[in-house]
């Protein structure tokens, strides 16, 4: 069974905080940092627009809170098979 759920993410001061966060923590953004490291102009874009992101989709008063989307979605194994 899957469904669609969200979850309110408030706990950046700011989309800078955000952006730092994902820089620093998250692996594709880390991969894609490291893709560009050479390449200044483009580091620097790609830091404003995870900032932007943010700004975009916040719903925050006094922080960054933004609603993220993800898919739950549940198994149960019996008799040696999985159902969904």
């Amino acid at each position: 069974m899957a469904r669609e759920q969200t979850v309110l993410v408030d706990h950046f001061k700011s989309p800078e905080e955000f952006r730092d966060y994902f820089k620093a923590r998250y692996g594709p953004t880390i991969a894609t940092y490291r893709a560009i490291a050479d390449d200044p102009a483009r580091t620097a874009a790609l830091d404003r627009d995870l900032a932007e992101l943010a700004r975009r989709y916040d719903q925050g008063a006094g922080s960054t809170a933004m609603e993220w989307e993800y898919l739950l979605f549940t198994a149960r194994k019996s008799g040696g098979a999985v159902h969904a």
